[in-house]
């Protein structure tokens, strides 16, 4: 099998794991007798390892350029993070879990990512065809796994949750690697690179961008339950959403070619405080599953075109470490998204976090554009050296 296939059978793979658990995680967090306070701390919790651990695995990625062991390792980390959940009971034992699973799963995507950019060389606007395959397996997953907890319990979704991760590793270990087998100064390669005014910037309105993601998704699958939908109303409504994001990603390349890829993270992040106001007005569980596409396309063209801008101007030496910093900043977004989210909703209602949602998300539209309004630069210069 060519690399670049066995990098889309990994996205398959990687994303049956994401769709077993994304979906019903916080359901599952109930379940167990947890408040939604403490839903948003674990939330936090989570998205604080990865803030930390993200840049962590990219930098070792790329000092140690030549070796295949850090993907398998973060797969690999994050399926013993899941069984240990899977038998936990008492808060503490929770949080420890799901630190550890946290801790593994930032890896995984932004070493993928950057693998499978590498793979691409000059290529680079194919990648959401690749990353594709992966919302694809989520579809099917978050539907099959929601008819298996309505049967069987909350606890089913580890039965495909942990082999899909332990079988990501498997995959990851086949992808090659073109290392320059010349380390790199990780750290100062990520200031060097946030360092730049443009960067920084995007950053910052990605920042708030994913802040309200994170805010409003965190709740969103609660808020099914909470109007009277079963956990296959739930896995509909985030397979639909992330139905729409194939078409995106499989014609992105065209669409940056007509639009220019600017263009389309903006209209993305217009398109999150769209579905935020609406889910905000909604009274009963079907509007929120027909107002899920508006999520799958706001996120096929933010995510896309975040990893292309970061990716186009990064050194390749520094092309997992760029990855990371952007997943880091998903990392502190989900942060300030959860724990804002829990009080918030525990407040004024999860439909008042909703309306919230979408005023901030129209303020991100307005940072990102400003952003890249300007073109590239090129990348910084990479820092080589310890």
């Amino acid at each position: 099998m060519p690399p670049i296939w066995r990098a889309a059978l990994t996205y398959v793979v990687y994303f049956i794991a994401i769709g077993a658990a994304f979906p019903y995680l916080p359901v599952y967090y109930r379940g167990l007798g947890l408040g939604l306070g403490t839903i948003g701390l674990l939330a936090a919790l989570s998205a604080a390892t990865q803030l930390v651990a993200a840049p962590i695995w990219g930098g070792l990625t790329d000092h140690f350029s030549r070796s295949r062991a850090s993907l398998p390792a973060a797969a690999l980390v994050a399926a013993a993070g899941a069984f240990a959940l899977a038998n936990a009971r008492e808060l503490p034992l929770v949080a420890a879990s799901v630190l550890v699973l946290a801790f593994g799963l930032a890896g995984i995507g932004p070493i993928l990512d950057a693998r499978t950019l590498d793979l691409l060389g000059t290529d680079k606007i194919r990648y959401g065809q690749l990353r594709a395959w992966g919302s694809l397996a989520f579809v099917a997953t978050a539907w099959f796994v929601g008819s298996l907890i309505d049967t069987h319990g909350d606890l089913a979704l580890f039965v495909v949750y942990i082999p899909a991760l332990a079988v990501t590793a498997l995959i990851a270990l086949s992808l090659p690697r073109r290392g320059t087998g010349r380390g790199v100064n990780v750290l100062r390669g990520a200031r060097t690179l946030v360092a730049a005014p443009q960067m920084r910037l995007f950053l910052i309105g990605s920042l708030l961008v994913w802040t309200t993601l994170n805010a409003v998704n965190s709740f969103y699958s609660i808020q099914i339950v909470a109007l009277g939908g079963p956990a296959t109303v739930v896995g509909l409504a985030w397979a639909v959403g992330a139905l729409v994001e194939v078409p995106i990603m499989f014609g992105y390349p065209r669409l940056a070619s007509r639009f220019g890829t600017e263009r389309l993270i903006v209209a993305g992040a217009v398109l999150f405080a769209v579905r935020a106001a609406a889910a905000a007005t909604a009274t009963d569980a079907t509007t929120l599953v027909l107002i899920a596409p508006i999520e799958g396309l706001a996120f096929g063209l933010s995510f896309v075109g975040g990893v292309a801008f970061v990716s186009a101007r990064a050194p390749a030496a520094l092309a997992a470490t760029a990855q990371g910093v952007y997943a880091g900043v998903a990392g502190l977004a989900a942060i300030a998204g959860s724990l804002s989210g829990g009080i918030v909703a525990g407040a004024i209602t999860i439909p008042g976090l909703f309306a919230i949602g979408a005023l901030v998300s129209g303020l991100s539209a307005v940072v990102i554009a400003y952003a890249v309004r300007s073109p590239a630069a090129g990348p910084p210069p990479t820092t080589m050296g310890g």
